[in-house]
């Protein structure tokens, strides 16, 4: 990780510790670090400034609020989509129920196997390093 003074303004805009600094300025210990740092690398004042006015503008920013027929436009085609997806599965049901145990006997055996497996490459990854 390179250091703060080597950031431009939108990387310390994304930085957590500075937009904690930006959205809450009177946490003490944030504070404190911000203002000393900004004391040790004065040449980066511009920089804090721009990346300030990022963060400021992106906290205001608020998506748009949809009307009530846009919102009910939106749940009738969920409710619609929802409908086609049960009649699909009406249809497969007796395939289903036939197939099912098969099914979840494969899956879990394939699951343990691929388990074992990922277990014996972490570990032989974690005794290289």
């Amino acid at each position: 990780m390179k250091p703060y003074s080597e950031y431009s303004a939108e990387e310390l805009a994304m930085e957590n510790l500075f937009i904690r600094w930006i959205r809450f300025p009177d946490d003490p210990s944030i504070k404190s670090f911000w203002e000393n740092w900004i004391v040790k690398y004065p040449a980066m004042r511009d920089t804090v400034d721009k990346a300030r006015e990022l963060v400021l503008t992106a906290s205001d920013w608020k998506p748009e609020t949809l009307s009530n027929q846009e919102v009910n436009s939106i749940w009738d085609r969920i409710r619609s989509s929802l409908e086609i997806i049960s009649d699909g599965e009406q249809h497969n049901k007796p395939v289903i129920k036939v197939l099912g145990n098969k099914i979840t006997i494969k899956g879990v055996v394939i699951l343990l196997v691929a388990g074992i497996f990922l277990f014996f490459l972490m570990y032989m990854i974690f005794l290289n390093l």
